[in-house]
């Protein structure tokens, strides 16, 4: 780990279980080469903690954080957890330190997020969009550990679209397919560049950049335009099949249906994976088969299959034995097993401390 700037007089904030949670919802993988994290903490930590910003926090010496970052041929990319701050850009700095370029943020975890454009407080939870333009005032506050990843784009690739990422208001409605879509594809692009080893070529950015762009002007966004990116197509795809699997009527028809494209249209995005759309959706449902079995040993097999979107048990039941090798029951005494033999180490641990 890089330790850029430690205050030493004070101890890390960022509680242990919250940084391994983190890192493994961004990827790193302690077997394989990766770039190391900076970490900036305490006063001098805050002085350096980011460019064309100032930032603030109430207790200045337990301040810490931990964050990726990574240049690509035309945007920038970071995933980062931090104790609580406030970061703003004022006139002052506009004018001492100019910046063009548009941040788009997510974070995923519970807690307070508010940024101040103009006269106005906007708050953002998990997984929703938030862009602020470093070409205008801005102040940020958070008032929990938060982790922020996202992508740094350059005002001049927004074409059009410029005009509305600079309007002191947020830009974007925050449960719609096409926001959903885009932060999810934010949050992974971020973590398999700047966390991971992926070398993204110059039509993957425009791309991405293309989405954010269908994002700031989804009010008046071309349909059509969208459903050709790619990217968008096949993110929406994830969070509907996240959000619908346990309906057994989900098809790859009714996703087209969401869409307002051709089943044909659909499929071309996904030539190229080895899954089909029936199976990914298929396997989500054995996902949450699994889960249930794990964990509600008062349900009916039949009961389980219903509740995870299987149309009916000899369905879920040939699922099972085509991916796992074995059926629903078999699963679940297995699982049992492991559990009452793993408390049984734990058990064991505990009488052999004391």
């Amino acid at each position: 780990m890089t330790e850029v700037f430690r205050d030493h007089a004070s101890s890390a904030p960022l509680p242990s279980t919250v940084i391994e949670t983190w890192e493994h919802r961004v990827g790193v993988h302690r077997s394989i080469i990766q770039p190391e994290p900076i970490r900036l903490s305490g006063h001098d930590g805050i002085r350096h903690f980011g460019q064309h910003v100032e930032v603030h926090s109430e207790d200045p010496g337990s301040f810490d954080s931990l964050m990726y970052v990574r240049q690509l041929s035309m945007i920038g990319t970071f995933c980062s957890l931090h104790t609580p701050m406030q970061v703003s850009r004022n006139p002052r700095l506009i004018d001492e330190q100019p910046s063009e370029d548009l941040v788009i943020g997510v974070h995923t975890m519970e807690g307070r997020h508010i940024i101040r454009q103009g006269s106005r407080d906007f708050a953002y939870g998990p997984g929703q969009l938030a862009f602020v333009s470093n070409a205008s005032p801005y102040l940020e506050r958070t008032f929990e550990i938060n982790d922020p990843a996202g992508l740094v784009i350059p005002l001049e690739f927004l074409g059009t679209q410029r005009r509305v990422a600079e309007q002191a208001r947020r830009p974007v409605a925050s449960h719609t397919l096409l926001a959903r879509a885009t932060a999810s594809f934010i949050l992974q692009f971020a973590s398999d560049t700047a966390v991971g080893v992926s070398e993204p070529d110059p039509d993957t950015e425009m791309a991405a950049i293309e989405l954010v762009r269908a994002a700031l002007g989804q009010l008046d966004y071309d349909n059509q335009q969208i459903t050709d990116n790619a990217l968008f197509v096949r993110e929406a795809v994830s969070d509907l099949i996240e959000r619908n699997h346990r309906d057994p009527s989900f098809t790859p028809n009714t996703i087209a249906r969401y869409l307002h494209i051709s089943r044909r249209q659909l499929y071309r995005h996904f030539e190229d994976t080895e899954d089909s759309l029936a199976a990914r959706i298929a396997d989500r449902r054995l996902k949450t088969a699994c889960e249930f079995l794990r964990t509600r040993p008062d349900l009916a097999v039949s009961e389980v299959a219903r509740m995870s979107g299987f149309p009916s048990s000899p369905t879920m039941r040939n699922r099972f034995r085509a991916e796992l090798g074995l059926g629903p029951s078999e699963y679940r005494a297995r699982a049992a097993a492991e559990n009452e033999a793993s408390g049984s180490r734990d058990s064991s641990l505990v009488r052999g401390e004391r």
